[in-house]
């Protein structure tokens, strides 16, 4: 038996962050019924639907809205979210669902919260990297901004919602009570950096300063960073530098002695450690770091992570079906129960497949 198997889950949501929180919750177990209004089966966004139920309504008509409030009056959780200022959010207020279902957790997820001056705004995953500084802290010094090149925050923020949809659950189980659970993509970005802004807002003010060469992150010293060698990149962890030489059997860096210049000399070091690890290729210097027990990493492309056997041994790769259009491979749930990955139990159905089914059992026909 899977840990949420029972709880009954309304999907009306958009974007990734959603979408994404609901399929989790249905990797665990959950009956997750999304409603939708267009049909969408382009992958890998569809992918989001394996797992769920899913209803095409048109709520531009009433009876389709009554349908979507008799659903939420029986749900468990209502996963949803959509800008602040469209129909589809005035369609589904607190205020509303909580009349509907006084036991029910609504969990909403916005791009900026309900107050302040970009409540409003169109939200996306880049947008909201930019607004926050990330693009900031990619990249060397000299470098522009860069952004994350994935949905970092819709991912970030997903999690958020669905370990507040939890926690809301447990305290239900206990007080007998619904409530809201609120999370934007923004405060989930500013969250994400509280390594950064923690730091900037106790030591003065400082901004953070990306490396010259080989950055990796704002805030630690050399030799932190990926670097160029005779063939592929070798990634570098927190060490000391002086034993670094050593395994390297590069002299030039005995000369700093001192913790502190790892740091304040960071540039410099980075760059006689570029310098040397061109001389020989990425598999070597694993070998040898390794031995020496230095931590290191080479710099895999994707087809090399997916033919390591690090990777095969996860078998964290499954066959979902589409309807219509055969199978196609996508990642598993990370979470495992009992030494057990929790593998797709129902593929992916086009929108609508599913309406005269839930209707009737439902009794919205």
């Amino acid at each position: 038996m899977l840990p949420l198997e029972g709880l009954f889950v309304v999907e009306f949501s958009t974007q990734i962050a959603g979408p994404f929180a609901g399929l989790r919750l249905a990797d665990l177990g959950a009956r997750v019924v999304r409603i939708e209004q267009i049909e969408d089966e382009q992958l890998p966004l569809s992918s989001l639907y394996r797992n769920k139920e899913r209803l095409l309504f048109n709520l531009t008509r009433d009876q389709d809205v009554e349908k979507l409030h008799k659903l939420i009056a029986e749900a468990d959780v209502l996963i949803e979210g959509f800008p602040v200022d469209s129909p589809q959010a005035a369609m589904l207020p607190y205020e509303k669902t909580q009349v509907l279902n006084p036991s029910l957790i609504h969990a909403n997820i916005t791009g900026y919260g309900r107050e302040g001056a970009w409540r409003n705004k169109p939200y996306s995953d880049l947008f909201v990297q930019a607004l926050t500084g990330i693009p900031w802290l990619n990249g060397n010094a000299d470098d522009p901004p860069i952004p994350f090149p994935l949905s970092t925050v819709e991912m970030f923020a997903s999690a958020n919602l669905v370990q507040g949809i939890l926690a809301a659950l447990v305290q239900r189980s206990k007080a007998g009570v619904g409530m809201l659970v609120e999370v934007s993509l923004l405060e989930s970005a500013i969250d994400y950096q509280f390594e950064v802004l923690t730091t900037h807002l106790n030591d003065g003010g400082k901004l953070p300063q990306r490396s010259l060469s080989h950055n990796a992150h704002a805030y630690l010293p050399a030799p932190y960073g990926i670097y160029e060698t005779a063939s592929g990149y070798l990634a570098l962890a927190m060490g000391s530098v002086l034993e670094l030489g050593k395994l390297l059997q590069c002299r030039a860096l005995a000369s700093y002695t001192d913790p502190a210049s790892w740091f304040l000399k960071r540039d410099e070091i980075k760059q006689l450690i570029a310098d040397h690890l061109r001389s020989k290729p990425a598999a070597v210097w694993v070998n040898d770091l390794e031995e020496g027990g230095y931590w290191c990493a080479e710099v895999q492309t994707v087809d090399d992570l997916l033919r390591h056997e690090g990777f095969v041994a996860l078998r964290n790769v499954q066959s979902v079906q589409v309807e219509e259009q055969g199978l196609f491979l996508t990642t598993c749930c990370p979470i495992r129960i009992d030494g057990k990955h929790m593998r797709s139990r129902r593929g992916i159905v086009r929108a609508g497949e599913d309406n005269f089914r839930i209707e009737e059992e439902f009794q919205l026909l």
